[in-house]
Formats: C-alpha cells, sequence, structure tokens
C-alpha cells in the first residue's frame, strides 16, 4: 500500500444517521497537505523551545510555508487503573490515529534464543513502566501474527504479563521443531537434513514479510512516526543459490489425488494432504526452487525503503547484552566463524536501524538504560504542517528537508512521501479540478477539515487561537487525564506568549506575555491579549505549570491578525455544552464532539451591525439540514463584539464536519469555518 498523504475516511450520506463498523481513519480535505514530525536535539537532550520561524522546510529543495506547528511532549507514565483501553478494533485504530507516540514490540521468534527472551523481560517491563505515557499506544507483534491481530493498547499491565509469563518466545535454539504444514511437506518430500536449509529461508521469509505487513498497516492509520522494537539476534539475509537444489535427493513422490474430508471435494494437485501431512514432489519441487532463488538481501533493502516513507523507524534489540559466543558452545561452531556470522548480523542490524532513524542496542552490558534512552529521545518533538506547492497527483517520492535556524542543533526529521497518484485521491474522495467537472469544496472547507488533524486524543494540552483586529485571542485546555494527576490538583499557572513572525512582521515588534492562573479543577482557560497588535501572522506558545510540580507543559500554535480595515477575525473559537459541563458552555481547544453535545463557535468583531448565518457542511462541502442559529454578544471583561452561531449535534453521524458562519455588513459578506469530529 502506498502512503498518501490523503487518506480515506467514514462514508456519509448527507441527511442519513447511521452507525459503521469499518475503522475510521483521519481524512485530509487537501490532497496536498503535508505533516511533517521533526526530532531536534542538543547534547542528546530535546530542544523544547523552538519556534515556528526558527524551521525552513523544502519539498525536492523548493521551500514551503508553515500552515500548522504544534510541539508535541510525551507524558508521565500513569498508573495503570488511570489509563482508559478501547474497547473494540473501530476504536484501537481510530486511536492509533490519535496517539502521542505508538510503538510496535516485534518478538523475531525464530531468531532470538531461549535467553534472549529470558534477558528481555526486564527491559521490556522497565521500559513500561517507567516511560510509556497515557497518551502511547503499545501492542505486541510475531512473525506468525497478522498486524491487523495486534492489540494496541495504553495499558501495559497486559503486556507485562505476557513478557513475564510467556517468556519462553525465543526458538533459535530449537531448529530441530517443525513449526508448520510447510514445514512438515518439505520434510517429508526430502527428508530433515535436505529440508532444513529452505526452511530457514521460509523462516527468514516469513519475518522479512511480517516486518512489511506491519509497515503497511501502521502507515494506513498514522503519518507520524511509528517505532518499531525489533527484537532479534540478526538474518542471514539469503541470497539466490541455485546449488541448494542439486542436494535435493531424486525421484518423485506419487501425487495422490484424493479426497479433502473438510469439503469432500478432491484435492487440488500439489496441495498439502490434510490427514497425513505429506505433499507432492510437484509442488515441493516448485517451493524449493522458488525458496533457493530468493533474495531476502533485496527484499531487506525494499523493507527498509518502504519503511522511510511511510516514516517507520527500527530499533533492533539483541536482548542478551554483552555476549562471548553467539552460538551455544556444544554446537561446536569455530570461534572465529561464530563471530563472523554475528558481525554479518549485526551489520544489517545496524543499517536498519541508520536507514531508518532508528538506533540499535546490541552487544550493551545495559539494555534497560538503552531503552530508556530511545524512549527518552523521542519523548519531545515538533509537528509542522505544510501546503505542497506541488499539486501533481502523480504518485511519485517527495523528498522532504527540515533545516533549523539555530547553530548547534541536531534536526530529524521524515524524508519524504509519496505523493497520491489521480486513482488513490478520488477514491479518499477529494475533489480533482478539471474542465467540466463537479466543483470541489471551496479551499475554506478544505482548510477547517484539516485543522481537526493536529488535535489528536490523549494529548496533555491544547491550544487554539485566532486573531481579531490588533488582538489574538486562545483557549488553552488540559487534558482530562493530565488535569487528574497529583500534580495538577491544586491548578497552576498559565504564561501565554505571542511573538510576530519576523518574516511577515518588523523585527521591532516585540513579544506579548500574559500570566494567568488555572484554579484547582480548572481545565480550561481563555486569553486576550492586552497591547494592540500589527497585522501579520504570530507564533503563540502557552507554558502551564503545575502548582504541586516543577514540570512545565509547552505547546505552540500559530495566529494571524486581520488588516486594520477588516472588521471580522480570522477564525472561530468553540466552547462546549453537555452533561458534563451542566447548563454552561466551558470554552475548548479540542475539536472532538460527542452527539450529546451542543457546539457554539464565536468569531471576534471590530463593529456592530452584523447580521449571520450559518450551516453544516459534510466533508465534501455539501449543507446538512441542520439550524444553525446566530446571535451577537459583547464581553464584558473586555468590552469586544462576537458573533455566536450555535448547534445541536444530536442528528449527526460519526464523522468530521465543518461550521461554516457567513456574516454580512453594508452588503459585505465574509465566511469564517470551523472543522469538528464527532465521535461515538
Amino acid at each position: 500500500m502506498r502512503y498518501c498523504v490523503l487518506v480515506l475516511g467514514l462514508t456519509f450520506v448527507p441527511g442519513l444517521l447511521y452507525s459503521q463498523e469499518q475503522p475510521l481513519p483521519r481524512f485530509r480535505a487537501g490532497a496536498n497537505l503535508v505533516r511533517a514530525d521533526v526530532y531536534v536535539s542538543q547534547d542528546g537532550a530535546a530542544v523544547t523551545d523552538l519556534t515556528a520561524e526558527d524551521f525552513v522546510v523544502f519539498e525536492d529543495d523548493k521551500p514551503q510555508q508553515i500552515e500548522s506547528f504544534e510541539r508535541i511532549e510525551a507524558s508521565r507514565p500513569n498508573p495503570q487503573t488511570e489509563r482508559v483501553n478501547p474497547t473494540n478494533v473501530r476504536d484501537m485504530q481510530q486511536q492509533l490515529t490519535d496517539a502521542v507516540r505508538v510503538f510496535t514490540f516485534f518478538f523475531d521468534t525464530w531468531r532470538v534464543s531461549l535467553p534472549g527472551s529470558y534477558h528481555a523481560q526486564q527491559p521490556i517491563v522497565e521500559s513500561l513502566n517507567r516511560v510509556i505515557g497515557p497518551g502511547d499506544l503499545v501492542g505486541v507483534m510475531t512473525p506468525e501474527m497478522s498486524p491487523s491481530s495486534v492489540t494496541y493498547s495504553s495499558g501495559t499491565s497486559s503486556i507485562e504479563r505476557l513478557v513475564t509469563g510467556a517468556w519462553a518466545w525465543g526458538k533459535r535454539d530449537s531448529v530441530d521443531r517443525l513449526q508448520s504444514d510447510q514445514e512438515m511437506a518439505l520434510v517429508n518430500c526430502y527428508g530433515e537434513q535436505a529440508a532444513w536449509p529452505f526452511i530457514l529461508r521460509m523462516r527468514e521469509e516469513d519475518t522479512l514479510q511480517s516486518l512489511e505487513a506491519l509497515v503497511g498497516y501502521l502507515e494506513a492509520y498514522r503519518p507520524e512516526r511509528k517505532f518499531v522494537m525489533v527484537f532479534t539476534e540478526g538474518w542471514a539475509l539469503y541470497r539466490p543459490q541455485p546449488g541448494l537444489l542439486e542436494l535435493l535427493p531424486r525421484g518423485a513422490q506419487p501425487d495422490p489425488l484424493g479426497t479433502d474430508p473438510r469439503t469432500g471435494g478432491l484435492r487440488k494437485q500439489g496441495a498439502i494432504d490434510p490427514q497425513t501431512g505429506d505433499q507432492s514432489n510437484e509442488a515441493c519441487s516448485r517451493e524449493t526452487t522458488r525458496l533457493a532463488y530468493s533474495d531476502h538481501e533485496h527484499d531487506f533493502r525494499e523493507l527498509l525503503q518502504r519503511a522511510n516513507r511511510a516514516n517507520v523507524s527500527f530499533y533492533p534489540i539483541d536482548a542478551r547484552g554483552l555476549i562471548v559466543f553467539d552460538t551455544p558452545i556444544e554446537w561446536g561452531v569455530p570461534p572465529a566463524a561464530d563471530f563472523a556470522s554475528m558481525d554479518h548480523r549485526f551489520g544489517h542490524l545496524r543499517s536498519m536501524a541508520s536507514e531508518t532513524d532508528g538506533e540499535a542496542m546490541l552487544n550493551t552490558s545495559d539494555v534497560s538504560r538503552a531503552m530508556a534512552k530511545v524512549f527518552a529521545d523521542v519523548g519531545s518533538y515538533y509537528l509542522l504542517g505544510y501546503y505542497s506547492t506541488n499539486p501533481k497527483l502523480d504518485g511519485r517520492f517527495r523528498r522532504i528537508r527540515v533545516e533549523v535556524t539555530r547553530a548547534g542543533v541536531d534536526v530529524r526529521a521524515r524524508r519524504g512521501y509519496l505523493a497520491p497518484t489521480e486513482a488513490e485521491a478520488r477514491a479518499a474522495g477529494a475533489a480533482i479540478e478539471r474542465a467540466g467537472a463537479k466543483p470541489g469544496p471551496p479551499p475554506t472547507v478544505a482548510r477547517a477539515l484539516d485543522a481537526i488533524a493536529p488535535a489528536r486524543g490523549n494529548l496533555p494540552v491544547r491550544l487554539q487561537a485566532v486573531g481579531g483586529r490588533n488582538t489574538i485571542r486562545a483557549i488553552v485546555e488540559l487534558d482530562v487525564a493530565t488535569a487528574k494527576q497529583p500534580e495538577w490538583t491544586a491548578g497552576g499557572t498559565v504564561k501565554l506568549t505571542i511573538e510576530p513572525e519576523r518574516t511577515t512582521i518588523s523585527k521591532a515588534a516585540p513579544a506579548q506575555t500574559l500570566t494567568l492562573s488555572l484554579d484547582a479543577g480548572q481545565r480550561s482557560i481563555v486569553i486576550d491579549g492586552e497591547r494592540p497588535l500589527a497585522a501579520g501572522r504570530y507564533a503563540v506558545r502557552a507554558e502551564l505549570t503545575p502548582r504541586n510540580g516543577r514540570v512545565p507543559l509547552q505547546v505552540t500554535t500559530l495566529a494571524s491578525v486581520p488588516a486594520d480595515a477588516s472588521e471580522v477575525g480570522t477564525g472561530g473559537l468553540a466552547a462546549r455544552r453537555g452533561p458534563s459541563t451542566g447548563l454552561a458552555y466551558i470554552a475548548t481547544a479540542d475539536p472532538r464532539f460527542r452527539r450529546t453535545e451542543r457546539l457554539r463557535l464565536e468569531v471576534p468583531l471590530a463593529a456592530d451591525g452584523f447580521t449571520g448565518t450559518g450551516r453544516i457542511l459534510t466533508r465534501e462541502g455539501q449543507a446538512l439540514p441542520l439550524i444553525v442559529t446566530f446571535s451577537a454578544r459583547m464581553d464584558e471583561a473586555t468590552k469586544r463584539q462576537f458573533g455566536v452561531a450555535d448547534v445541536t449535534l444530536a442528528p449527526l453521524a460519526t464523522g468530521d464536519y465543518v461550521v461554516e458562519l457567513s456574516l454580512t455588513k453594508d452588503g459585505r459578506t465574509e465566511a469564517i469555518t470551523y472543522g469538528f469530529r464527532l465521535v461515538p
């Protein structure tokens, strides 16, 4: 499956309310929206104080305009009782999209020895307890599993029970055990000694194919970086070796057709007998020929290329720690050959890590510490969004390069992406502009839907900001799980900094900082700028510090102040009312709502006398027959005017929508759009 910036979403028929059991991946309204995760460090520590103007993004060496900017920081681990896990497949797949980080522990059963699987217990359990936060998802996979059967969970107790209770998963030492009908069939055809070279190739092939399937599965649900911790002792990466076929015993076995007891019909020629496990010589010959000519080194390179394009990082781990002999001493392998074999396999694992921007943990005395360092290294990153200047739907790979203006820092970012083809864009519901074609949704609707994507679930803090004449208004909101942590029970302080973007505003324009108190139990706060701001774009950064703690939370976004002649703000901020809020509307920076809630959108106005109408649009831009009421109000504290749109969400099905508010004065109309997601 190829990576597309535009991803399938939920099918919705206007006016029809229904449920759908298929997964609900994220939907991109703009086919040329690109998001890049960027990891910036200095002397091994994450750099957390950069702003949007510190980054420069190039696509195929052409500069791009950053449209969205967000710093993501993983939360510290919570007690298991505070973690909420998905209850069905659709919720789990949605959480794959929304999670702060996604980790997959891949247990390479055939290339890990029994001591290796035993020693893997401690680093895995310590990592789960000390590093995995409430916004992270973790899953376990083996080569025998399909990626769709992996259960990703934010609760780690089940994984702990798995690695401690079933630790004997390493089978490298048990090469004499047959594990599948295909292996048994080869032994029945040629004998155990002649079949083993092909069985080893078959097992290595299964592992590489499983990793490739995992990459494709994660790619479909999440454009941000995915982390795959591969517990393995390395692979031979077999090359084509036709000479293996000359070692097979000659002669053919009879190929009895017989009756298949499972179906009552005749068995196909070459099929495995379900009762004896026997296979015809013809089928064995086809399989051994295929395996003898297989090129696993080529398959491995293709796997790394696809992982790069899917933004998957591999972290190979040999849990045995420091080792002297790679193979059991009773096998009688000469020391020189033993070392050469290990060095060959470890070389491939180091390449696997370096070519996917991961890190190899091999031959180290402290695997737990190495894993903790890796988790810490990816605990803070920046998420940048831009609209590609290349609108072609050509399916080609486009290189991404991210630079930082600050000197002395290390920058790691995704290396690129595959642009969608025209067929893929059509399949995902994108509007393709052609002469005589049905027009697509307006760009304002597409951008409103695109803005939903950065607001993933379980973020510790969220921030949204819009500009009005000479001012910026922002909402800062703590996540429910974050607010319940002990350090936040007494409240905290919020420091909001508004800095001008130097490319659009004079360098002489000063930054503006406001500090407010967050009361105990309070999750969101609305902050208005105090001093007049010049027209242009600003970086808005919120820093929240708990009263019972010292470690602040930070989040950054972008907002624009309109020209002085404009009387309508650049966007709207939302509030919600529902069973959890009572009769009051509570300001929210989270664009996810439920059917039991009402949504209120407020747009800053520089004058009175506006009339307004509102409507709800589907992601295709079609209007739904829902009533959106309009009113105007004045904030008594700031004496500022707002246009207000209210809508009841009960008639809507799960999916993405847009509130469009049209404001009219003196014959001139301006439209404001706000994208939101209705969740179960």
